[in-house]
């Protein structure tokens, strides 16, 4: 009997599905009256059918629901981190994130991708740009028996694509300036205990740290230079916050950081949609 071929291995996206998906409807919907179903149904129709039209456009192969897969985790995290008061937020967000995708990019030959997460350029855009949008502090009950689930199974997909350096890294830089900030400050220590798990255990930050962050296209090649991004972004983000007073410090401090590396051609993620 001829000997059956390996078995191909499940696509990682399918467990970021699960992982933001868990989010959207543990957290988002279930928790935060803000968040419309509509508006989250309206982001997935945008994101599915500008991947489409991107993908005709560029005369690009189809391979099953593969090449779809980014574009519902696009929609999911737009949907789990921006709020807004109208109906044509979501979408309009949505389709510019997945452009995004085709339209700006860096590198040359297998070596050129997009530049940008989708998810956290969209959040950029609706913090700095969309009149009557906001983005959610993704603090919808830190009960710690979800939180564990939401950081293992994130962990998994992070390691599946051989970022699990980076995220870790972010979560414990992050973590320790919040950690010195709280002692610098002379916080009692049973109030700074809990002052620190409440500014650490939001949906938002586990989202950016184990989704964007850790984005294999758009982050460094190198576990150095991954561990030295991702300090600098939770610098950043901190210098934003505590310093410079302005929210969504995260999303915002990563855009730049990710921006100043590709404009200066540095060390660039593997290729793809």
């Amino acid at each position: 009997m001829a000997a059956q071929p390996p078995a191909r291995p499940l696509d990682p996206r399918w467990f970021q599905i699960a992982f933001v998906g868990s989010f959207l409807a543990f957290g988002a919907l279930a928790k935060d009256f803000a968040l419309t179903a509509s508006q989250a149904l309206g982001a997935l129709a945008a994101s599915l059918l500008t991947q489409a039209f991107w993908l005709w456009r560029c005369k690009l192969p189809l391979r099953g629901v593969g090449p779809y897969l980014s574009a519902v985790i696009t929609a999911i995290g737009i949907s789990v981190l921006v709020r807004a008061d109208s109906l044509w937020v979501h979408p309009l967000l949505a389709a510019v994130a997945c452009s995004s995708k085709f339209l700006i990019r860096a590198g040359t030959g297998e070596q050129r991708s997009h530049v940008f997460n989708p998810a956290n350029l969209a959040a950029f855009l609706a913090f700095a740009l969309v009149p009557g949008a906001w983005l959610s502090p993704g603090q919808w009950g830190s009960e710690t028996l979800l939180a564990l689930w939401l950081v293992a199974l994130g962990a998994w997909v992070t390691r599946s694509v051989g970022r699990l350096d980076i995220s870790l890294s972010f979560l414990l830089a992050w973590g320790s300036l919040l950690a010195a900030r709280l002692w610098w400050i002379e916080t009692a220590p049973a109030l700074a205990a809990s002052l620190w798990w409440h500014q650490f255990s939001t949906g938002s930050l586990l989202l950016f740290a184990f989704f964007m962050i850790s984005d294999p296209m758009t982050t460094p090649r190198t576990r150095a230079l991954r561990v030295a991004y991702a300090v600098l972004v939770a610098m950043a983000a901190f210098i934003w916050q505590f310093v410079l007073y302005i929210s969504q410090r995260i999303f915002a401090g990563h855009q730049r950081r990710d921006a100043a590396r590709r404009a200066r051609g540095k060390d660039q993620g593997p290729a793809g949609i």
